[in-house]
């Protein structure tokens, strides 16, 4: 009986490692092998005070318009948002699909979040899976608060870098003109 308490206590021990290392592993595998795409951003609402410390991110391509009500896209639930470049560098949705597409396509899983019913067409709005940037709990609120200028001036570029490989996403950094937050946020701290 000793014996096999020992031996479940190792395995479960085992399994507690395994599990969180696997998904370690997995995300680093997207930063390293995934293809980079930049999110343009735009103004979300303040910080709720128990979500901790992160910038809460928004996405201007957020919503597909289909003029196919046979798609499959009229139900909630997961879909896959297929992604290409527009002339600035910037993700574009190309098309949003519910059937997983080849490995071969730049591609991540998202969530319908509502869906806005006109005569001919529909909206699509799109939940992204990372629309979080964690941070340091004693950088995130000022680099909110200059993510959160910078989205309300036209004049500021604001994006996130989004490492994709086979529908995972995974954001490497949040830019604000061309410049990584955590820069800025040290700038804001040492200024010139």
């Amino acid at each position: 009986m000793k014996r096999f308490a020992i031996g479940a206590f190792v395995i479960i021990a085992i399994i507690q490692w395994f599990v969180p290392g696997k998904m370690i592993w997995d995300k680093e595998a997207v930063l390293r092998k995934g293809k980079t795409f930049n999110f343009r951003t735009e103004p979300v609402d303040p910080l709720h005070p128990f979500k901790g410390r992160y910038i809460a991110l928004s996405f201007k391509e957020n919503e597909f318009t289909t003029t196919s009500p046979d798609s499959g896209l009229f139900h909630y639930g997961e879909a896959y948002v297929l992604l290409e470049k527009d002339n600035d560098g910037f993700a574009k949705i190309k098309n949003v699909v519910k059937e997983k597409p080849d490995a071969a396509l730049d591609y991540v899983t998202a969530s319908i979040s509502y869906i806005d019913r006109k005569k001919d067409t529909a909206i699509v709005h799109l939940q992204y899976p990372f629309e979080v940037f964690y941070m340091d709990e004693y950088k995130a609120p000022k680099a909110e608060t200059a993510y959160r200028e910078s989205t309300r001036d036209s004049t500021q570029r604001t994006y996130a870098i989004v490492s994709i490989l086979n529908g995972d996403a995974v954001i490497k950094d949040v830019m604000i003109n061309d410049q990584p937050i955590r820069q800025v946020i040290m700038q804001m701290n040492h200024p010139e």
